[in-house]
Formats: C-alpha cells, structure tokens, sequence
C-alpha cells in the first residue's frame, strides 16, 4: 500500500508539471504526419521488463481522441489482443481491470490499475495509471493526448513500464511490444471514427 501511495504522489506531481509537446527530429515529424508511429525505447524501471514511450498522430482534434482513452472499459471493444475490459469500485476508488489475450501456452495477462487524470482548457490531457495487483510485478504507463499542427489533428504519446510474470525473455517481449505498437495507434484512429458523433 505504501508503494501504491508514493506512485500515485509522484503522478499527482507528474500531473502538476505543464504538458508540452515533445521534441521531434525532422525524420519523426515527418513519420507521424505520415501516419507512421515513432517508437523510442526507454530502460524500464530495474533494467527489467519493458520500456517504451510511443507516439502517433490522429486525424481528429484531441476533443475526440480523448474519450476513447480515458474510458478503458470500452478497450476491449477495439485494443489488440484485449479479452476483456471493465471498471471496478474499491474502497471509493476506481480501478480499471483489464485481461490481455495471449497465444497458447501462456497465460493471459491482467492487472487492476488505479488512474490519475487531467483535462486542460486548452485541449491538453493526461492519464498515468499504477498497478494495485495483476500478473505484473509492475505495470504503470500513461496517455497524452496534445492537440498537434493546426489543431484538428492530435499527438498521442503512449508511454509503458511495465514487469509482466511471464517466462519470456526481457528481450523478446520488448521486440513484441514495440512490434504491436502501430496496430495500436491505428485501431485508436479506427475506434475515433467510430464513436465519431454524426
């Protein structure tokens, strides 16, 4: 508990700081105006596990990107290999449960997380989610949703540090991670038109 309670301090802080948008060489901006995905690997906490910050562009203001993900009950309806998603009530918080699909003969992956979120006038937010217990020794990460060019299209910053209990190497599950990434930013643009209202 005590773990929990300075993760979520040290999101509320993260949370205080002013949301920017990140530096991006000339190659980047070009990708992600191109609707390619740009991937930086980051070490995860302990050098184990994964580490990844993630970033695509949408073709919708940040108005409509954030909903579907701030919402995570509604993953399974459109994230890869999501078996299941749902809110839970715990002790006046809210947990967010999720259950990862995996291939025979692993074992599904799932975890309940508790979130902090921000929505800023300006089009800017944020949500950083810490694991209260799952098949993970850690799993925190975030969304950022920033308002990007002219302002009808929008940054999507995807960040992960995450320990799964799995017998997998290190490496292998950071190459398929990184490898499932732009099915995830493109079934984010497909689940935005969807919801899209008419």
């Amino acid at each position: 508990m005590r773990f929990l309670c300075l993760s979520l301090i040290a999101s509320a802080a993260a949370l205080a700081q002013p949301l920017t948008l990140p530096t991006f060489t000339e190659a980047e901006a070009k990708k992600l105006d191109a609707g390619e995905t740009v991937i930086h690997e980051v070490k995860p906490t302990g050098n184990k596990g994964i580490g990844v910050e993630s970033f695509g562009v949408i073709d919708a203001p940040s108005t409509e990107v954030w909903p579907v993900l701030r919402d995570c009950e509604h993953f399974a309806s459109f994230m890869p290999r999501m078996k299941s998603s749902s809110l839970k009530q715990e002790e006046g918080a809210t947990l967010c449960h999720v259950e990862l699909n995996l291939p025979f003969p692993l074992m599904n992956l799932w975890s309940d997380t508790k979130s902090v979120q921000r929505e800023d006038p300006a089009g800017h937010y944020h949500r950083a989610w810490t694991l209260v217990r799952g098949s993970y020794r850690r799993n925190s990460g975030s969304w950022s949703v920033l308002p990007w060019g002219d302002g009808k299209k929008t940054l999507v910053i995807y960040a992960i540090d995450s320990d799964p209990i799995i017998l997998i190497p290190d490496g292998i599950l950071r190459s398929a991670q990184t490898g499932s990434l732009p099915e995830v930013f493109q079934s984010i643009r497909k689940r935005v038109v969807a919801v899209r209202s008419p």
